[in-house]
């Protein structure tokens, strides 16, 4: 697929479920906005190859000018500030206990819980479980059978149905539009942000002129085993849930699972690592179901979405190495600015546009 634009994040990850993985004691940092390159490439190899996974990112820095959070495992906070230090790197603590966060914002959730204001199973004010989210798939179908379908495309590694939702009012032969979210499974605001896109082409009249140029494929849960698990036990978890051979830890990074130069950069050979690769490309059934499901389309999409949260950014490819780019990538760019510029018209956002390699340049 030529066109692949990777949106990153809508909004701030929001925890509302019972925390059965104890975050007592972990801290979170912020430092200043970092400006130099090789400062931020410090930082994060510091972070992701850690030996002990003990700190974990929230926001990346990535890009001069940015600020990164950063959670620390009790016992080792004193360790990061002090990189930071030798860094010339200013920082702050900023949440001294994770844990009493957690339960506190649980609480607060618990008694300000909207009540749901939609006719389906799911509405946009709070974050639901994969089957609410499976069965408003088929509540919004209803009276659209001829053209709306809910397709089963796998079963993930625990033994949950993978599903999407494909909207082909535009018929045979029309532009495929492909969208995925949810791979990582930490990032909420992604399936939520799957399912209200689903909703918008399907229940608002505006919108009607979309689905009569284009066909839709939709996955708003690519990573459904995670993702129950962030509910119900560790809520920042990222991976999948496979069982890694040979090893205490389990799962496998699904965005870096994938075969095209799977296994260059950005990745750990630590099956503990929460940026581990798998020990080969497409281990995952996940990631496996996925490609066999866009390589059966025909046309070959156009475009495709790929949902996460934690940045205000459009990415457009290649994200392997700097200075590889696709044929259309000045396309890409344009096509980049102009949604960013919208949203940020709409909304007051301030969405910027990156190509991924260049953002992610510091992950070697």
């Amino acid at each position: 697929m030529k066109l692949k634009i990777l949106i990153l994040g809508i909004f701030a990850l929001v925890c509302v479920s019972e925390q059965r993985k104890s975050y007592n004691g972990y801290q979170v940092v912020r430092t200043e906005n970092i400006d130099s390159q090789n400062k931020i490439i410090e930082l994060i190899k510091f972070v992701e190859h850690d030996k002990d996974n003990s700190y974990d990112f929230g926001v990346n820095p990535r890009i001069v000018g940015n600020h990164a959070t950063i959670m620390a495992a009790p016992g080792t906070i004193s360790k990061l500030l002090d990189f930071l230090k030798e860094q010339d790197i200013s920082a702050e603590v900023i949440m001294k206990d994770v844990g009493d966060m957690l339960k506190k914002e649980n609480n607060n959730n618990k008694l300000f819980r909207r009540h749901k204001n939609t006719d389906f199973a799911i509405d946009w004010y709070n974050y639901y479980g994969v089957n609410d989210i499976y069965t408003f798939l088929h509540q919004v179908r209803k009276g659209k059978e001829d053209f709306v379908s809910v397709v089963k495309y796998g079963t993930s590694y625990e033994g949950r149905d993978l599903n999407l939702i494909k909207i082909e009012k535009a018929g045979p032969g029309a532009p495929n539009i492909f969208i995925e979210g949810g791979i990582h499974a930490r990032e909420w605001i992604s399936p939520s942000m799957t399912t209200y896109i689903i909703y918008s082409l399907l229940e608002k009249p505006e919108n009607a002129n979309y689905l009569n140029q284009f066909n839709f494929h939709i996955i708003p849960s690519a990573n459904p085993d995670g993702y129950e698990f962030t509910r119900n036990d560790t809520r920042f978890w990222r991976k999948t849930r496979s069982y890694i051979p040979n090893s205490h830890c389990r799962g496998v990074d699904p965005n870096r699972n994938w075969g095209f130069h799977w296994h260059e950069s950005g990745v750990s050979d630590d099956p503990c690592s929460s940026i581990y690769p798998g020990s080969r490309p497409f281990s995952e059934i996940e990631v496996e179901s996925i490609r066999k499901y866009v390589l059966a389309l025909s046309p070959t999409p156009i475009m495709s979405l790929c949902i996460h949260s934690a940045a205000e950014l459009f990415l457009y490819p290649y994200g392997y190495a700097v200075g590889a780019f696709t044929d259309n990538h000045a396309e890409l760019e344009e096509l980049g600015q102009q949604a960013a510029s919208a949203l940020n018209a709409v909304h007051g956002s301030k969405f910027g546009v990156i190509n991924a390699a260049a953002f992610c340049k510091c992950i070697e």
